[in-house]
């Protein structure tokens, strides 16, 4: 099937199963989803555009965001004002990011390097997830984070969800100096920091089109010290309001968006999404993330170094 905006001609059964793959891995693990869509929107599927390629991107990694906002709101798992700081400062950083990268990294031969690097990131990221160190403080988060899923559960069966308000967010003090308590611990942050930190994520987001969520948890936990039970939710508002600008202002300097190919691409990632957490529980999640860490660093070595490698050995990588 030919979709003339893409400028490609590819069988929509092999853009949903990729699809489906990337939402497998996203829904899992919850990383490289923007970059597996990048891959596939460069490698698999052929588009030449790379103005077409960022925004397209950015698309599919809206899926999880706009599922997962409202759950974490509802569960009190998303601290607001620290979400809000990070769109405001992503909102200028996004606006900024998407201009350089149409301007200045308009096609595949300038854009695939800077791509390339941003995939090496996060397979360094994985390479380190795998390690005994960072996989037992891992489990102790995962184990207090069914805790506290488990105790919200007990509180709507039993008809007190008022108490909900003592273990979820709940601020004190509102403005540029906020403090919080979570689960009887208390947090403060100052809103310049997130506007500042939103502002830099997003135009590296921006600028390669993917969603910033690698750059963005690192941030919450190690610089504001917030507790894994709040930081997916705090980025995921943040990653939606960043990429929803970013898309519109390469809209707005002439990239199209293949809504075609999106629609497949879209059927895949929801397929996926909903396939990951129920085959995760079959699947040992520290082999998936090997896997995607040798894949995720074959692909960086690839659009870094492969036209130096062609050079040198006469063969390409990717």
């Amino acid at each position: 099937m030919t979709f003339g905006v893409a400028g490609v001609t590819v069988n929509p059964l092999i853009v949903i199963l990729w699809m489906l793959f990337v939402g497998f891995v996203f829904s899992t693990i919850g990383a490289a989803g923007g970059i597996l869509a990048g891959v596939g929107h460069i490698s698999i599927f052929g588009i030449k555009r790379a103005n077409t390629i960022k925004p397209m991107n950015q698309v599919v990694t809206l899926v999880s965001p706009v599922i997962s906002t409202p759950l974490y709101l509802r569960e009190r798992r998303l601290v607001v004002p620290a979400a809000i700081a990070l769109g405001l400062g992503g909102i200028a950083g996004a606006l900024i990011g998407s201009w350089l990268s149409h301007s200045y990294l308009p096609d595949l031969k300038t854009y695939k390097p800077f791509f390339g690097v941003i995939t090496f990131v996060i397979a360094a990221r994985m390479w380190y997830e795998l390690t005994p160190r960072f996989r037992n403080r891992q489990k102790a988060v995962k184990d207090a984070t069914r805790a506290f899923e488990e105790k919200v559960i007990d509180l709507k069966r039993e008809g007190r969800l008022g108490e909900l308000k003592e273990i979820g967010v709940n601020f004190s003090q509102l403005g540029v100096k906020n403090t919080f308590s979570f689960a009887g611990q208390s947090f403060a942050f100052n809103a310049v920091s997130p506007f500042l930190a939103g502002f830099f994520v997003a135009i590296i987001s921006a600028a390669l089109g993917v969603g910033g969520g690698f750059l963005l948890v690192p941030y919450l936990t190690s610089i504001l010290g917030f507790p894994m039970f709040i930081v997916a939710g705090t980025a995921s508002l943040s990653v939606l309001v960043s990429s929803l600008t970013s898309i519109g202002n390469y809209i707005r300097m002439g990239s199209q968006l293949d809504y075609a190919l999106l629609s497949f691409e879209l059927v895949g990632i929801l397929i996926g999404s909903y396939l990951g957490p129920v085959l995760s529980k079959h699947i040992k999640g520290v082999y998936l993330k090997a896997f995607l860490a040798v894949v995720l660093t074959y692909i960086g070595v690839g659009y870094v170094f492969g036209q130096a490698i062609q050079n040198a050995f006469g063969f390409r990588i990717i």
